[in-house]
């Protein structure tokens, strides 16, 4: 009975050590893995440079459905209306900013006007 059940003990403190040894392997494989697909997608430059080329033309073409400012919202316009010049930010250039009484938007040539909100 003796050299049986020294046995068994030998046989499940083995067991033991090599599962342990399977486990930290395999956990030490995922990590790696997770490290490994992390650097892959945090690199900036994943996109050549012809599609950002065109990503950018895509941005700059499109007309914005809504501007959100620190002044007000600002919807597009198809026809805009008449403002006094000190109540129209040109955006275009960069010496025009937004304020208070800003009722008018120009931005890369699209027009946008703050719509009044009647209670």
């Amino acid at each position: 009975m003796n050299k049986r059940l020294r046995t068994i003990i030998v046989v499940l403190g083995l067991t033991v050590v090599v599962g342990g040894g399977i486990t930290v392997i395999q956990n030490q494989t995922f990590a790696n893995e997770i490290k490994n697909e992390a650097k892959a997608t945090d690199d900036s430059d994943w996109l050549s440079p012809e599609r950002k080329k065109e990503l950018e033309h895509l941005a700059q073409s499109k007309q914005p459905h809504i501007l959100l400012t620190e002044h007000g919202d600002f919807y597009p316009v198809k026809v805009p209306n008449k403002y006094p010049s000190d109540q129209v930010a040109n955006l275009d250039n960069d010496g025009e900013g937004l304020t208070a009484k800003t009722k008018q938007v120009i931005l890369r040539n699209f027009t946008y006007e703050k719509k009044d909100i009647k209670n």
